[in-house]
């Protein structure tokens, strides 16, 4: 018995242990299009009835400020609504080397 439990033991931990992978380099060649990050905020919002979806929508806005703003309107009239909700997400995809912006932070204005 304690040999079967031994050699179960040992074939779990071989098995859970796997070589890591290492990423290759992004190598660009000339004329190849450089990525560059999103240049506006994404409200991704969505409005909830009963708990289930109803509708997506989604807005950019040039200030991350405007971006919240507008999601916390979104969500207070969604409210209002007898068994409604809303929830949303503000994103912006950055890239290395992309340098933030005062349009980027969420201080007052």
């Amino acid at each position: 018995m304690n040999k079967i439990l031994w050699i179960i033991c040992i074939l779990l931990l071989s098995g859970c242990t796997s070589p890591v992978k290492q990423q290759e380099p992004i190598v660009l060649k000339k004329g190849d299009p450089i990525v560059l990050g999103d240049q506006y905020w994404t409200l991704d919002f969505t409005y909830f009835y009963k708990g289930k979806e109803v509708k997506t929508v989604i807005s950019q806005y040039d200030h991350r400020r405007d971006c919240f703003e507008a999601m916390f309107k979104m969500q207070k009239e969604a409210s209002k609504k007898p068994n409604s909700s809303g929830a949303g997400l503000c994103k912006k995809l950055f890239v290395d080397g992309q340098e933030r912006t005062d349009k980027d932070h969420l201080g007052f204005r």
